[in-house]
């Protein structure tokens, strides 16, 4: 007899294009296309309140065995919540985490609730201490109704990550096209394997990606006229950014430019959330550097994300991820979604925020 299938998968960490593929995989579960649109509910929990859980997850499946429930960024308000009450222990259970899994345990077994988080619930000196994130403690201690599996980003060997993708691909990467690559995408997964695609289309799949290839179609100028953008668009700047958009657009493919942009403005707010803890700039660093994020970008997001305030950018980020979504559905090129994005924001009065 086998053993039945979890009710509950946790997937946290910050490879998301392993974890959109953990999450393609069941989806693809549920059958054809039809029965994953009829049997699949996406929620967002910075929008999302998590106390109407329990009447998404009860009805029941169409034509197939389980429904799927996506939540990406679970505990998203909760922990806003938190940073407000200055209340940062990450093991403890309070009572409004344990109403959290109450609702989380509440999940029949004819739905199967996938928690995306995007970063790691423990860090590994973390671990090393036994010292578990609450959710992830309460995960590990109900392994028969709860899977859960962390996606680390490669550490130090992005190029290897690249070639490893190309392969899955049917391609190559020399050696030093995938170090100029790791160079140019940093740690985003997704934004690499958006590029790795597109490079060895170019190649045509004959020939490996050579380190010129990537030179030619992701030029590392991009980068800086997006730092520069962001920095214009926090000091309402429209004319200057929407100058840089410009030139961005003719330069680069589109959704590349996109992509940069949601990545930059994903690191500002990861960046204001760690600001808002009333660390130093130094520790800041370090919990910066601890993710990867490489020292001369940390130097260019610090003074960027004190131009904002933490509800600003949940706010901004949130417009990008519903322009991002108009965009994959067709309802909007991606050019008009980037103007558009500059132009609300510079015209808007209340989001810029002074240095301090």
């Amino acid at each position: 007899m086998s053993e039945p299938s979890p009710v509950v998968y946790l997937l946290h960490g910050d490879d998301e294009y392993n974890i959109a593929q953990e999450v393609a995989k069941l989806e693809a579960k549920l059958g054809d296309h039809a029965l994953r649109e009829a049997n699949t509910t996406s929620l967002d929990g910075r929008s999302f309140n998590l106390d109407d859980l329990v009447s998404v997850v009860s009805p029941m499946p169409f034509m197939t065995k389980r429904r799927l429930v996506i939540l990406s960024h679970p505990l998203a308000r909760l922990e806003g919540k938190e940073a407000k009450a200055k209340f940062f222990n990450k093991q403890k259970l309070t009572k409004d985490r344990e109403k959290i899994i109450e609702n989380f345990e509440k999940v029949p077994l004819t739905t199967a609730l996938v928690l995306v988080e995007h970063k790691l619930l423990t860090s590994d000196w973390e671990r090393k201490k036994g010292n578990l994130h609450w959710l992830e403690r309460w995960a590990e201690s109900n392994r028969e109704r709860v899977y859960v599996k962390a996606f680390p980003l490669p550490k130090g060997n992005m190029g290897g990550w690249i070639q490893n993708r190309a392969t899955q691909e049917s391609g190559q990467f020399t050696h030093e096209a995938a170090g100029r690559l790791a160079e140019l995408v940093g740690d985003d997964t997704l934004l690499a394997d958006q590029e790795i695609r597109k490079l060895l289309d170019y190649a045509d799949y004959k020939r490996p990606v050579e380190k010129e290839d990537v030179d030619l179609l992701t030029p590392d100028s991009s980068q800086a006229d997006i730092f520069a953008m962001v920095d214009a668009l926090g000091m309402r700047d429209g004319e200057k950014a929407s100058l840089l958009l410009q030139r961005l657009l003719e330069q680069q493919e589109h959704g590349y430019i996109f992509a940069m942009v949601i990545r930059q403005f994903r690191l500002l707010l990861l960046v204001r959330e760690i600001l808002d803890e009333g660390v130093g700039e130094d520790e800041l660093a370090a919990k910066l550097g601890f993710l990867r994020v490489k020292k001369w970008m940390s130097r260019k997001l610090i003074p960027q994300a004190r131009r904002f305030s933490l509800p600003v950018l949940e706010e901004i980020f949130h417009r990008l991820l519903n322009l991002d979504e108009d965009v994959k559905s067709g309802l909007i090129p991606v050019d008009l979604a980037l103007q558009i994005f500059v132009s609300s924001l510079t015209n808007l009065s209340h989001y810029h925020l002074t240095s301090r």
